[in-house]
């Protein structure tokens, strides 16, 4: 809690703010972190997780992105790999399977077709 000089009483913090002892404001928390209500510090958003500034909690990452420790948004996984929600990293896709970028799962290559590791498509078998 803070108060300006003069007051009668001491006013909380909102969530997204805190204060230590004694101080005359509540400064916002950072992106990347978070506070409740009557907080003495931020808290950091874990991997997987996200926050703007201000905020009162941490946002999960949708599946096809990734963020790690203190992240104020998440990134998105390239052709080739996945992740599903809330992760704080992608996973290559493994040899026979593709994806776009932003991808929740890796697909399997139809009869007729191949792919390597991380591909983002799958190449036709050639006659013979």
């Amino acid at each position: 809690s803070y108060s300006a000089a003069g007051a009668s009483s001491c006013t909380t913090c909102s969530a997204g703010s805190y204060s230590a002892a004694a101080a005359s404001s509540c400064p916002t928390c950072s992106a990347g972190s978070y506070s409740a209500t009557g907080s003495s510090s931020c808290t950091t958003c874990s991997a997987g997780s996200f926050s703007a500034a201000a905020a009162s909690t941490c946002t999960a990452c949708t599946a096809g992105s990734y963020s790690a420790d203190g992240a104020g948004s998440c990134t998105t996984c390239f052709a080739g790999s996945y992740s599903p929600t809330g992760s704080s990293s992608c996973t290559t896709c493994s040899a026979g399977s593709f994806s776009a970028a932003a991808a929740s799962t890796c697909t399997a290559c139809t009869a007729g077709y191949f792919s390597a590791a991380a591909a983002s498509t799958c190449t036709a078998c050639t006659a013979g």
